[in-house]
């Protein structure tokens, strides 16, 4: 069990957690007003699936040096897989789109459940081939903050605190660009730089998230702190800013949880603690809460 009164694997597990609340809650609201949460499942889906292939063909002999890899941590394969899977997936969605007359949710959703299988297949035999790849592979099905390294902690802060300063100076320009892309078109800024850049966030928080949360619910901590937002706003800057503060509360609750409970990822703790939250929203909000449409019938 680990033991909560480590204070320096504690403090990296909690502000670990609570960065990537934080920025995932505040993106998570241009991701739903975009309709996109089952992309970022098939996103999360392709970032495990790359990063078990590269751990795979490394432990196959396939590196560049494997004395290199000896000695360098092995979050570095672990993110560079991750982004490389997102891209791959991406590209993948992209052609799909254009020569499928599917819903691009049908789509998302068969991808998704393709390369989950094709993740667990590569699970299994990087377990068979055994060595040090085998270590710690689980955390990437249902998360697991503790696993993480220091290097592996700053790395994650300045991603998540540069994509949290360059949402509240591009807030408003990309409210325009969700909201209403033909009137963006005709104003004098660049559309496509701010949708690269939503786009740029989703695939570096997504990459950052599967570790923590695992492939399984690395969507919830996006899309569950703005949806509980939006049940105590209407205007999107605070909802911006309410969901990220829900999505670091949760992730910190959560982390604390897993931390002081055996057998608990932090994936599922976090996951628990911000679905709470989210219905007692849904039952105590003034504007769309069960409780505020009872007291206003009751008038």
């Amino acid at each position: 069990m680990f033991e909560i009164s480590n204070s320096f694997i504690f403090q990296t597990m909690l502000k670990s957690s609570v960065f990537l609340g934080l920025s995932a809650g505040m993106l998570g609201v241009f991701i739903s007003y975009q309709r996109r949460s089952i992309e970022i499942n098939a996103l999360a889906a392709g970032s495990f699936v790359g990063t078990l292939l590269l751990f795979l063909l490394t432990s196959l002999g396939f590196s560049v040096n494997p004395y290199v890899f000896s000695q360098v941590d092995k979050h570095i394969y672990s993110f560079v897989g991750s982004i490389l899977g997102v891209l791959i997936m991406i590209t993948i969605l992209n052609i799909l789109y254009k020569t499928n007359r599917l819903h691009p949710h049908i789509i998302q959703s068969l991808m998704t459940a393709v390369l989950l299988g094709v993740g667990i297949t590569l699970i299994t035999s990087i377990k068979q081939a055994g060595g040090a790849l085998d270590s710690g592979i689980d955390v990437y099905l249902f998360g697991e903050t503790t696993s993480l390294t220091n290097e592996e902690f700053y790395f994650l802060r300045i991603i998540t605190i540069s994509i949290v300063f360059l949402l509240l100076i591009f807030f408003r320009r990309m409210r325009i660009v969700i909201f209403n892309l033909d009137i963006a078109k005709t104003t004098h800024f660049h559309t496509k730089f701010y949708i690269h850049l939503i786009n740029i966030f989703v695939i570096c928080l997504v990459a950052l998230s599967v570790k923590l949360m695992g492939v399984f619910l690395a969507v919830s901590i996006f899309l569950i702190p703005s949806v509980t937002a939006r049940l105590w706003s209407r205007r999107l800057f605070p909802i911006m800013i309410l969901s990220g503060f829900i999505g670091a509360l949760g992730g910190g609750i959560g982390s604390v949880i897993a931390g002081s409970i055996s057998r608990v990822s932090s994936g599922i703790a976090i996951t628990i603690v911000l679905s709470t939250m989210f219905f007692l929203s849904l039952i105590l909000s003034p504007y769309k809460g069960l409780l505020g449409h009872w007291l206003r019938r009751k008038k």
